[in-house]
Order: structure tokens, then sequence, then C-alpha cells
């Protein structure tokens, strides 16, 4: 059995890997969405019609709900 500061290391390395990727996923997808219409910066809302920016922001909802303890 696992003590209590192992798996706390676990979870606190996991979920900052796992934020961390939602991060890169969903600016991936601002990325994408600035090429092909007006950036969110300058007032679009082409971002929103990006599936791989709402692929990172249902990522790091399920990772924040997880965490807050909504998920259980």
């Amino acid at each position: 059995m696992l003590s209590d500061n192992v798996k706390g290391l676990v979870l606190a390395l996991s979920s900052s890997l796992f934020i961390g990727s939602s991060f890169i996923v969903k600016k991936k997808g601002l990325k994408k969405a600035g090429n092909h219409g007006v950036r969110a910066g300058s007032g679009g809302y082409s971002y929103l019609y990006e599936p791989l920016w709402w692929a990172g922001m249902i990522t790091i909802a399920d990772c924040t709900g997880r965490q807050t303890g909504y998920g259980d």
C-alpha cells in the first residue's frame, strides 16, 4: 500500500501534466482558428468553431472539476 505522501505526489504530478497538456491543446486550437478567421484578440469568434479548442476546454474543465471534488 502506498503512503499518503506518495499518493499526493503522484496526484500532483499527474494533474499538473494533465492541465498543462490541456492548455497546449487549447492554444493549438486558438492558433489554428486564427489562421482561418479573425483572431480572438481582435474580437473574432472563429475559435468557437474549432474542435481542438473545445477539446482543450473540456479537458481543463474536467480537470478542474475533479480537483475541486465535483467529479465524485
